[in-house]
């Protein structure tokens, strides 16, 4: 951890400490983020006796914490709506809200990338629905294996939790007793959300037993009713009230019929699971209306969505000679793409803009490669042509401009500039 500083939020009006943690944090930066809020960055970690929670927000590698401190329990829940509604990040409750100690972020690792597993059903399971009576699933965090079934019997769990920031990070659920589980129909459309979530990555992080180190934020199987341990945001997420497509899916007929274009949960049907998640919203006093002004989740893909590029740095860009180089460190992918090009997002359907005109890119096993040590259009040893599929990218025009995009790993850019290629 670099260190944090201490400061009162002029919007809130409340004292806050911002910790600075994850490896691309240099003390330029973090004295920047500081003096933005009219303090000064100190070493070390904050430190109060009494804490409401933390808003986590950021990359794994790039994390700020906001740790509040207070004493009174009834301000749990504004803090909680500040961070994750208007904030974009994720309220982890302190010891006054109930929360143990606030623990550590933890660094994610190398993104791996899908795989399609096929393997035979589990015994006394029918016949799968691929080729030879196989069941096939895509072990991504979008990823669904065939309705009915569980998803870690057919996918690895660890390949999938490379894909998100995952810490275990549990909600506490209120020790009262939910008599809609009682209700017939409740019950029912609980069962139906419970063996769609069942069928899909979500379990990775959010079911105790295939975990680490236990549920990120909601667990299938709390006990009673699981989904007391959705936050608020987390149910508007869940049931698409928030725009969580910059996370990335797949088509539903290449996901076993799970479709996650319009809920944050991907399901076989969108209506019903919205509906049931509405109605989780109302039993606890608000309505999809009350996100109806946020902006799409999570807040570091939507800033990345938006970002405008400015003119690289003297040196930046594609040489002459095809030389690439770049600002900030070993990159694991490198972009060119026209110069009006969008920004490249995840994978699977939004880490190939049009306007990509080449991508080269290193495995997660092998060491990322250095500024100069690529060529355009030629691949340095180890290293893998992610566009075009097959055949030479086009050759780049004299006078022309184009984006440079460089990524220390998916979702972690650290060149995006516009260069003129001399030629």
């Amino acid at each position: 951890m670099l260190g944090h500083c201490t400061y009162k939020n002029r919007f809130s009006d409340r004292t806050e400490c911002r910790e600075y943690r994850g490896d691309r944090w240099d003390e330029a930066g973090a004295s920047a983020d500081c003096g933005e809020w009219g303090a000064e960055l100190e070493s070390g970690a904050c430190d109060d006796e009494d804490i409401l929670g933390a808003c986590v927000l950021g990359d794994p590698e790039r994390v700020i914490r906001v740790v509040v401190p207070g004493s009174d329990a009834g301000d749990c829940r504004q803090q909680e709506r500040g961070c994750e509604i208007f904030g974009g990040g994720i309220f982890v409750p302190g010891p006054v809200c109930g929360g143990e100690d606030l623990p550590d972020p933890v660094e994610g690792d190398v993104f791996q990338w899908p795989v399609l597993e096929c393997k035979p059903p589990l015994a006394g399971e029918p016949a799968g629905q691929s080729e030879g009576g196989d069941v096939c699933t895509w072990s991504m965090i979008s990823g669904c294996t065939e309705p009915g079934r569980d998803f870690a019997a057919y996918a690895s769990c660890d390949r999938v939790r490379t894909q998100r920031p995952y810490s275990a990070q549990p909600t506490p659920q209120p020790e009262v007793e939910d008599p809609r589980l009682s209700d017939p129909a409740y019950a029912e459309e609980l069962a139906w959300v419970t063996e769609q979530v069942s069928a899909c990555a979500c379990v990775c992080c959010h079911q105790t037993s295939l975990t680490p180190d236990g549920a990120a934020i909601w667990d299938l199987e709390a006990p009673g009713n699981w989904i007391h341990t959705f936050t608020p945001y987390g149910l508007a997420f869940a049931g698409g009230f928030l725009d969580s497509s910059l996370l990335g899916a797949y088509p539903a007929d290449q996901n076993n019929g799970f479709d996650r274009a319009s809920t944050g949960l991907p399901t076989t049907d969108p209506e019903r699971m919205r509906a049931f998640f509405a109605a989780e919203l109302e039993h606890r006093g608000l309505s999809p209306d009350d996100f109806a002004d946020a902006d799409p989740t999570p807040a570091p893909f939507y800033q990345q969505y938006l970002f405008a590029p400015q003119a690289c740095a003297e040196g930046e860009g594609v040489a002459a000679d095809g030389t690439i180089t770049w600002e900030g460190g070993s990159a694991r992918y490198v972009y060119v793409l026209a110069a009006d090009a969008p920004n490249p997002g995840v994978p699977p359907n939004l880490d190939l803009p049009e306007g990509t005109h080449w991508r080269v890119e290193v495995p997660w096993d092998s060491a990322p490669m250095p500024s100069r040590s690529v060529r355009y259009g030629e691949l340095p040893e180890g290293a893998r042509q992610g566009f075009p599929k097959d055949g030479s990218p086009p050759a780049l025009e004299a006078g022309s401009t184009y984006y440079l995009y460089v990524l220390a790993d998916i979702g972690v850019p650290i060149t995006r500039c516009l260069f003129k290629y001399a030629g």
